[in-house]
């Protein structure tokens, strides 16, 4: 069982859930921090406005009355109680301060001498009573209050945030006069909500459920490929070995369907050849199976069949010899047959106590030798070119890794034609710590759609059974060199034109040799 920790899927969604539902909550969070934002710049924009639009007032008083004191007389009409002259009169009643807000010239009773509109119930006015002298006196409490602090000459404020406005008075008194000019300006918070809904709000829903909808179809998307391929592991670990995962999901070409990233689309392809070697294997062990039936069968009915005879008389005493030797061969080769079934599960591993040094060249000098039968048979030229200094020294298990020469050799001389050649080349590569062998030969070579699958078990790249073997020699021979940390590769042959094994065997650690 793996130490590492693992992750259950529910515990993933709830995580991911969990960061999705945070990142709403700081959204919203965020969004109401906008607001009041904005709320708050509306009443410091107001409070600002209104001491503005005193000072001013205050100003433009004084420039319009230059060195003269105010002079109030009523109107002859009686729409105004007071006016100071028709100058200020005018400017005061003016379009932009009427639309500004509300300006008062008042004294220090609370009587109104001039101002910019009506009196009534707007939102701008400040409460106001008519007295029995017909005249308009201020009755809001907090703004006599205001009139009285401003007396000394200082500015004096009072803000007030009601349902739907923000309120604003301003106070100054008007220099060398007993007259104060009292201002009060109101905002509409209705502005601010129609300006963060168009504004902030409508455009931060619209990008939320755009990103969560953009966040969903991409888990879809990541979930759909993952599911596609549990999917057909399961059918495969049912048996289904005809189970592919969709092109889609295991194709880099863009003209299949839409691919999230080329990791799934690896995943996919990886799998879809994990289960079409699968396959392979099974229709090779059904023929490995039929073979070896076939195999065995063969000499066992023969064996059956020569000791019947014998048993039974038909073979006289004076014949039993010839035909026990039929039997030993029979039997010699039904125990090649076992051997090499048992060793090809059994070479996975290196004994230690095995390993040793060993000159590759003089390896392979020796093997020739002893196949030079074979080749004088078969009228092959073989060659060599093998590197002549010391980088030839290799370490590992000779007498195995000796076997794999012996096989891919003899493999090249089997499928050699008369009069070839066959070459084999060594190269010491102390920088890689390996010393690479290539063996090459003029044969027909193998398809390109062989070339990986001659090395599994019980194949056979001439399915007619032409060929004597049990399909396990260059299995056996990958067994050695991955126990041994190397790989074999097989290619075409550039030179002779045949099939080519390029393969290495590992150098001496430093130290050792």
């Amino acid at each position: 069982m793996s130490s590492g920790k693992k992750v259950s899927t529910n515990f993933a969604v709830f995580i991911i859930s969990f960061l999705v539902f945070t990142t709403v909550i700081v959204f919203a969070v965020m969004l109401f921090l906008s607001y009041e934002n904005m709320h708050n710049n509306l009443i410091i924009s107001n409070k600002s406005d209104a001491e503005l639009m005193t000072m001013d007032i205050v100003s433009d008083c004084m420039n319009i009355s230059g060195n003269e004191p105010f002079v109030f007389t009523m109107d002859d009409d009686g729409s105004r109680d007071f006016q100071v002259s028709n100058l200020l009169l005018k400017f005061i009643d003016s379009e932009i301060y009427r639309r500004s807000g509300s300006i008062y010239i008042v004294d220090d009773t609370g009587l109104i001498l001039c101002r910019n509109q009506k009196i009534g119930d707007g939102k701008d006015q400040i409460r106001a009573e008519k007295r029995e002298n017909g005249r308009y006196y201020i009755s809001d409490s907090n703004v006599q209050n205001l009139i009285v602090q401003a007396q000394d000459g200082s500015m004096a404020s009072a803000d007030d945030s009601e349902t739907g406005f923000v309120t604003s008075v301003r106070c100054i008194r008007i220099p060398g006069t007993q007259y104060s000019c009292v201002v009060k300006k109101t905002a509409e918070t209705s502005e601010v909500k129609t300006e963060y809904l168009s504004v902030i709000l409508l455009p931060a829903i619209i990008a939320m459920l755009i990103a969560i909808s953009l966040y969903v179809a991409f888990v879809w998307l990541s979930l759909e490929p993952v599911k596609e391929i549990s999917e057909v592991i399961s059918k495969v670990a049912d048996g289904d070995l005809k189970a592919r995962v969709s092109p889609k999901y295991a194709s880099d070409d863009d003209s299949v369907g839409l691919n999230i990233t080329s990791e799934f689309s690896q995943m996919g392809a990886t799998v879809n050849n994990m289960i079409e070697s699968l396959e392979n294997q099974e229709k090779d062990r059904e023929l490995f199976i039929s073979s070896i039936a076939h195999d065995i069968r063969t000499p066992l009915t023969s064996i059956n069949g020569f000791v019947t005879a014998m048993l039974d008389g038909t073979i006289p005493p004076n014949g039993r010899d010839k035909y026990l030797s039929l039997i030993k061969q029979e039997t010699d080769r039904i125990r090649r047959l076992v051997v090499s079934m048992t060793e090809a599960s059994s070479l996975a591993h290196v004994n230690p106590e095995l390993v040793e040094a060993f000159n590759t060249a003089d390896m392979i000098r020796d093997i020739i030798d002893n196949l030079e039968s074979q080749l004088r048979d078969k009228d092959i030229k073989i060659i060599t070119s093998l590197d002549p200094g010391p980088d030839n020294i290799a370490y590992g298990d000779a007498e195995q890794l000796c076997r794999v020469l012996v096989n891919i050799i003899s493999n090249s001389i089997k499928f050699t034609p008369q009069g070839g050649v066959i070459k084999v080349s060594t190269d010491g590569k102390p920088r890689e710590g390996i010393v690479s062998v290539t063996i090459e030969d003029s044969g027909p070579g193998i398809e390109e759609s062989k070339r990986k699958r001659i090395f599994e078990s019980f194949y056979k790249a001439d399915a007619s059974r032409k060929v004597e073997g049990f399909g396990l020699g260059l299995y056996i021979c990958k067994q050695i060199l991955a126990a041994h940390g190397q790989t074999i590769t097989c290619s075409e042959s550039g030179e002779l034109g045949g099939a080519r094994f390029d393969f290495a065997f590992g150098m001496p650690p430093k130290g050792e040799g």
